[in-house]
């Protein structure tokens, strides 16, 4: 059922049932977000000597109102604990005193400061102003078509043989086009890798991925648009590591649906995961070494991912708890690092790693406990893509660094986790009552 703005309601099946499918219109602000997370860079502008995109200002002006309703839903008692509340809170923190111990606090703002606005507004964003059943699904929806429309208009990027979308925003703000990566890379099987409105073809296909992943479990509105022009993204996109994460979700998927009576699933497919991999290391000579040579449609870049990995090891074990800060780096680490945990690395420590990786697990294992959950089945379906979707992540960025506009998707897919699991606790505790 639509109300008279389009957004889906949910019909009252009882005033003292604490899972009312009460009438909520999400609240206006997540409308400008879901605009704001895919505006190319083109449209990024300085702001007392501070370079603004669309969402960072949008995040900016929410910040004050995000601490008082903060506060006010701590008072009136609607709040539950979730680990990922203290640990993106901690995350923040020590992504900008790590460097500033090294240099000066101006200078560690400057640098970190866009980074954790993104990623901790992002997430406080719905984990403060969602409070109803619906919420999560009405984002979600605005979010997926969000997302379809980036990822179809991006197929025109090897149609044309040109960036589409980004020489477009040149065009419309009479400024340059950014250069987002490496020409060398820029071209698969004859092709143009397509990027749509995201900086880097991994990451349109990362984000084609999360829309395609969500829209195959939860039906969304226009489910079949999403799905197809998700999966179109994905395909020309090019790249090796987010079609492995597709086909890893959808498997993950199937898994949560044939066993969803079973309450310990997730533990034990973690169990056996674990014992799976430690075989496979045991057994194999080279395992890394054979996935990045059959698994990759560029084994060069795998090894040389590899390579990075034992380079920015080797540095960072000098300074593990700050890491080497924003200045100029040793000439073996002076270029692209293709992984969030080592970029995190070298500019916060080993620390400043474990914290943003804790976040996405603190959220993701929280899987709405028991065979009932207290949420709309909907719901239900979306927590549990979303833990499925986190915890992909965590395994994505071991080797791709995470930037721009999937960065600031991936505080938002965590905060709409992070209230799904609160809003079950609720309702939880009120059937108790």
């Amino acid at each position: 059922m639509k109300n008279a703005a389009g957004i889906n309601a949910f019909p009252l099946v009882g005033a003292a049932d604490p899972r009312a499918r009460v009438r909520r219109v999400m609240p206006f602000v997540f409308t400008l977000i879901a605009i704001g997370v895919f505006l190319p860079e083109e449209f990024s502008f300085y702001l007392f000597g501070l370079r603004l995109t669309v969402i960072r200002l949008i995040y900016l002006l929410l910040a004050p109102v995000l601490v008082v309703k903060g506060i006010e839903k701590i008072s009136s008692g609607k709040y539950r604990f979730i680990p990922s509340d203290l640990l993106v809170v901690c995350a923040g923190f020590w992504l900008i005193i790590a460097p500033a111990s090294l240099e000066d606090l101006s200078s560690a703002l400057n640098h970190a400061g866009p980074t954790v606005l993104e990623f901790c507004i992002g997430y406080m964003a719905p984990r403060i102003l969602f409070s109803e059943h619906g919420h999560a699904v009405s984002f979600v929806n605005l979010l997926c078509r969000a997302i379809a429309i980036v990822a179809l208009v991006g197929v025109l990027d090897p149609i044309t043989g040109q960036r589409f979308t980004h020489e477009a925003a040149g065009l419309l703000v009479g400024g340059p086009t950014h250069t987002l990566w490496s020409i060398d890379d820029g071209y698969r099987l004859g092709l143009l890798r397509a990027t749509g409105a995201i900086e880097h073809p991994i990451l349109f296909g990362f984000a084609s991925t999360i829309g395609l992943l969500i829209a195959a479990s939860v039906p969304v509105q226009g489910r079949m648009f999403v799905i197809i022009s998700c999966a179109l993204g994905l395909i020309f996109s090019f790249s090796s590591a987010p079609m492995q994460i597709a086909l890893l979700g959808f498997i993950l998927l199937l898994y949560n649906h044939f066993f969803a009576q079973i309450a310990s699933r997730w533990k034990i497919l973690v169990l056996v995961g674990a014992v799976g991999i430690t075989a496979a290391f045991l057994m194999s000579n080279s395992l890394i070494g054979f996935i990045i040579t059959n698994l990759t449609f560029s084994p060069q870049s795998g090894y040389y991912r590899e390579w990075t990995w034992e380079m920015v090891g080797i540095y960072v074990s000098q300074s593990p708890w700050v890491g080497l800060g924003y200045g100029e780096m040793p000439a073996e680490i002076n270029h692209t690092i293709d992984s969030l945990w080592l970029v995190l690395a070298i500019q916060s420590g080993w620390p400043g790693s474990l914290l943003v990786g804790l976040s996405l697990l603190g959220a993701a294992p929280v899987f709405t406990k028991g065979r009932t959950p207290d949420l709309m089945p909907v719901e239900t379906k979306l927590a549990a893509t979303l833990g499925i979707l986190l915890c992909l992540t965590v395994l994505f960025v071991f080797t791709v660094h995470l930037w721009g506009s999937v960065w600031v998707l991936l505080g938002l897919l965590l905060g709409m986790k992070a209230h799904l699991s609160e809003l079950a606790y609720l309702s939880r505790s009120a059937n108790m009552q």
